[in-house]
């Protein structure tokens, strides 16, 4: 396991690389893989998540070829009888694919990582089986797929990831007309993802309707061509905004002003010390140096997005309340729990319940050099690189390597723009370097 080392950071500057937004990628695979026919996609993540959705296609057999800046997808003329499939982390990816494949006529084990095992997706499997699909209970799961099945009810438990509901809006384009979807529970975990995943589905001609909790397909104009065209990562960008808001950013980020990204609602809201503006090359961002008021909003819809808050939360001027966190505990790691330890190393404090963290942020800053733990989750190590923007001293992240499931140039990234840092190879066994 590498140690990254990266001295403090005062500016960085530049236009920065951000990479395809592997959220709207997954969506735009899995709208085009249940339509079993031909589709396009221009701009395709690099991040692992996709990358394993890529590679659960090519199993099944389609023929992924590149044209220019454009990946083309050709179904098969006839499936595998079986397939076996490793997802590692990618929870996005196992639950937009478990729908699709009880949907083919073929025989799937799909295997993960045992990170992934433990997150959740009973109550989409449970969803499921209640409509007459058959898959296993437990890892690797055993999926005997039912190309003529054609379900009209679905009742779903979606208060622990919205990806679920999400993974069945994705499903529209084999689901007979007037197919529900009923939400078992009033609380959907984040909403906004749910949002976006249904107004894709609607751009290209299947419409869910709610009404009080039911989701029902209205008839479908289906598209006559399938192209679907990437964005850059909203998500990515946030820690370029959090490198902004504690005074250490300038530059371009090449975002969309009309994306489907809740992120997208969140950054450039937020009573941060940076400005920004949109200009031809993208969106401006410029730190304006100021202290880092206290923050007490909502991230509810953008639960990612905590974890660039938090850190920028610790250098407040005081206390910050961030309400809606109760997915969290169902991430890539304990959030909560390595946030915590983490951030108690620069003399932040954090407390919290079900529903709303607290961070006190530091009274004064390390006067040495701290080695942090990335937990093997993409998004703490990039969160926890941003303390080089107010420590004095370089500071140690081991597992570093793990950006590479959305994120995979991050380091190179911040290289690019400034960023004086360097890896070693750490000893798990002792926590030393050498």
């Amino acid at each position: 396991m590498r140690t990254l080392w990266l001295e403090p950071v005062r500016r960085l500057a530049g236009r920065v690389a951000l990479p395809y937004s592997k959220s709207l990628t997954n969506r735009q695979l899995g709208l085009g893989a249940h339509t079993l026919q031909p589709f396009r996609l221009r701009g395709v993540s690099e991040g692992l998540d996709s990358q394993y959705f890529l590679e659960a296609l090519a199993k099944v057999g389609y023929t992924i070829y590149l044209e220019g800046e454009v990946w083309a997808f050709i179904p098969p003329a006839s499936f595998p009888k079986a397939v076996s499939l490793y997802l590692g982390e990618g929870g996005t990816t196992l639950r937009f694919l478990v729908p699709w494949l009880a949907h083919l006529p073929l025989q799937a084990e799909v295997a993960v990582a045992p990170s992934l095992a433990r997150r959740p997706i009973a109550p989409l499997l449970s969803a499921l089986r209640q409509a007459g699909f058959t898959l296993s209970e437990t890892f690797p799961l055993r999926i005997s797929g039912k190309p003529d099945l054609r379900p009209k009810y679905f009742s779903l438990e979606a208060s622990l990831s919205s990806q679920f509901l999400s993974a069945l809006f994705l499903a529209a384009p084999w689901l007979p007309e007037g197919a529900t979807i009923e939400l078992e529970s009033r609380r959907l975990a984040t909403p906004a993802y749910a949002e976006a995943t249904r107004q894709l589905v609607a751009a290209y001609g299947w419409v869910w309707q709610e009404d009080n909790r039911r989701w029902t397909l209205q008839p479908a104009t289906k598209p006559a061509e399938l192209e679907f065209v990437g964005e850059a990562d909203w998500s990515a960008g946030g820690y370029f905004f959090g490198w902004a808001a504690l005074g250490a950013f300038q530059g371009w980020l090449p975002l969309r002003s009309s994306s489907l990204q809740p992120e997208s609602q969140l950054f450039l809201a937020l009573p941060l010390p940076y400005q920004w503006r949109w200009e031809a090359e993208g969106l401006w961002v410029e730190s304006t140096e100021g202290p880092v008021p206290p923050m007490n909003l909502s991230v509810e819809n953008c639960p990612d997005a905590l974890l660039v808050l938090a850190v920028v939360a610790a250098f407040a001027e005081g206390p910050s309340q961030f309400r809606g966190i109760y997915t969290l505990p169902y991430k890539e790691s304990p959030r909560l729990e390595a946030l915590a330890a983490e951030l108690t190393k620069v003399g932040a404090r954090l407390e919290w319940d079900s529903e709303t963290l607290c961070v006190f942020p530091t009274a004064s800053l390390p006067k040495q050099p701290l080695l942090f733990s990335a937990w093997g989750d993409h998004r703490i190590s990039m969160a926890l690189s941003l303390l080089a923007a107010r420590l004095p001293h370089p500071i140690g992240i081991v597992g570093a390597d793990c950006v590479a499931k959305s994120f995979p140039t991050y380091w190179e990234v911040l290289r690019e723009l400034g960023a004086s840092l360097k890896f070693d190879v750490c000893d798990t066994e002792t926590g030393g370097v050498r």
